[in-house]
């Protein structure tokens, strides 16, 4: 079962199989049916998730690469541009990494790499998809997968524990330093004027 979170699959055992609610010893491919899996938590399974034999030696991949053209965009669609890719029952947000051309308009057609942003995915060249975004609408085809794609950099753990810098707080406690300062040569000067008054009256 997989791809988890860096695009490994792990072993499972199937308790039973349930078919239009009627136990079953085995279900075939394109059929619908329910598995009760052993040893695995509710929280560890995800939308886009597979059930594949080890023999294929499955894959998750966090880029591919698709033809597909653009049925409707107010604008222009161009390199970094993000919407939700579906393609089978992986439900999940894409950015443009490189297009075979510039800019493309509703009707146009190219082939875009695509990057998932938050999981990598199991698919599989030739599978369709369907690329959307509010009135966004593109279709196309899946023609290349790139399994030793590396994973995206989300920064350093200690990185994001640093406190932020804050140059308000930093500013204000040199005013109040600067403040202090020159009221306290002033009380100073009182006060040697004063001895001195008060010397000099003696």
């Amino acid at each position: 079962m997989g791809p988890d979170g860096v695009g490994a699959f792990r072993p499972l055992i199937i308790k039973s199989i349930h078919r239009k609610r009627l136990p079953v010893k085995e279900v075939r491919a394109g059929q619908s049916s329910s598995f009760a899996l052993k040893k695995i938590k509710r929280g560890e399974i995800r939308k886009g998730m597979v059930l594949v034999s080890p023999k294929s030696e499955p894959k998750g991949v966090w880029e591919f690469e698709s033809e597909i053209r653009v049925l409707h965009h107010p604008t222009t669609i161009s390199v970094k541009y993000q919407a939700m890719v579906h393609t089978g029952s992986i439900r999940q947000t894409a950015s443009i990494l490189s297009m075979s051309v510039q800019h493309m308009r509703t009707g146009d057609k190219a082939i875009c790499r695509f990057r998932f942003i938050k999981n990598p995915e199991y698919i599989r060249e030739g599978s369709r998809m369907v690329f959307r975004e509010g009135r966004t609408k593109a279709v196309g085809n899946i023609i290349r997968v790139f399994p030793d794609a590396p994973a995206p950099y989300r920064g350093n753990r200690r990185d994001k524990m640093k406190p932020k810098y804050n140059a308000r707080r930093r500013i204000k406690s040199y005013n109040d330093r600067h403040d202090t300062e020159p009221a306290m040569s002033e009380t100073t000067s009182e006060l040697s004027v004063t001895s001195n008054n008060s010397a000099a009256n003696t």
